[in-house]
This record gives C-alpha cells, sequence and structure tokens, in this order.
C-alpha cells in the first residue's frame, strides 16, 4: 500500500510539474503573439489615417514601432523590444507582416535593417 502512494504521489508531481512547464510556454508565446498583432492593427489604423502611404501594387513598405509611436500609434510593445510591420500590395489585397525583437525573443526573418 505504502509503494501505490508512493508512485501515485511522484506521477501526480511528475504531471503538474509538466503541465505548469507547458503553461509557461504557452503564456510566452501568446505575449510575442500579442506584441506582433498589436503591430499589425496600429499599422492598419495609421494607414487608415494616411491612405497615401500604402505601397502601390507589387510594392511594398516598411514601417517601424518608433514611427507608428510617433504619430501616436503606440503598438505598446514590452519593454526593450522592437519592430517593423512590412505592407505588401499584392493583386488580393494588401498583406501586413510584423516582425519583433527582444532580448530573449527574434520573430523568424526579422531584419536589422
Amino acid at each position: 500500500m505504502k509503494k501505490i502512494t508512493i508512485i501515485w504521489t511522484i506521477t501526480l508531481v511528475m504531471i503538474v510539474s509538466g503541465l505548469t512547464f507547458i503553461g509557461f510556454q504557452i503564456k510566452k508565446q501568446n505575449i510575442n503573439n500579442f506584441m506582433e498583432e498589436a503591430l499589425v492593427e496600429q499599422a492598419k489604423k495609421y494607414l487608415g489615417m494616411y491612405p497615401g502611404f500604402y505601397p502601390t501594387l507589387g510594392n511594398s513598405k516598411k514601417f517601424t514601432s518608433a514611427e507608428l509611436k510617433d504619430h501616436d500609434y503606440d503598438p505598446k510593445l514590452e519593454e526593450n523590444c522592437r519592430g517593423y510591420v512590412v505592407v505588401e500590395n499584392k493583386n488580393s489585397g494588401f498583406d501586413y507582416k510584423a516582425y519583433v525583437s527582444c532580448p530573449n525573443y527574434k520573430t523568424e526573418g526579422y531584419s536589422e535593417e
């Protein structure tokens, strides 16, 4: 009986620890996705007010988080993070792709240029 109690205790501790670890990983990923979504949202608002800044067909244009913030469209990135949105004009409409760089996270394809 004592062995079964010890085995169940160890099993429960492992399950709780594993679920906690997975929860922290999901939370970290959600924060990063939130920053990218906030950048896209603010870029859409900015371009909605200034439609002359949309790129022409077949071209793309880059809007930095600092540029958006200077025009009162703050994406509210985490501290020490910066980013940009590339807006591409395709035949089917505009394509928005956000890139974020933080000390512990960087969107795949982020360019320092």
